[in-house]
This record gives structure tokens, sequence and C-alpha cells, in this order.
């Protein structure tokens, strides 16, 4: 199984057995949610690593 599919399979599971519990969380789980619905690709952990060094130089 290649490193996409296991990720897809993760956000797949954690969709279904999250459920936000404040205003906010609701907030940003609709919006994260919209944004996989348009295909957008989530950023893993390595991925956000080097995102956020690359912006603090």
């Amino acid at each position: 199984m290649k490193k996409e599919d296991l990720l897809e399979s993760d956000t797949k599971t954690l969709e279904n057995e999250y459920i936000p519990q404040t205003p906010l969380a609701k907030k940003l789980w609709e919006i994260r949610t919209r944004a996989i619905a348009s295909g957008m690709q989530l950023l893993n952990e390595e991925e956000i690593e080097r995102e956020l060094a690359e912006r603090r130089g």
C-alpha cells in the first residue's frame, strides 16, 4: 500500500470518528471538509515541518 493510500484511509477513519465539540472546532472541521471535497491535498507532518522551516527562513 502506498503512503498516499495510507494517509487517505487515515483521513477517512478520522472523519468517521471525530466529532467537533466547540463552535470553533466545528467551523474548522467544516473548512477542512470543504477543502478535501474540493480536491485540496492536505500536508502530512513532514510537509508541514518543511513549509514552516521555509517560512521561518
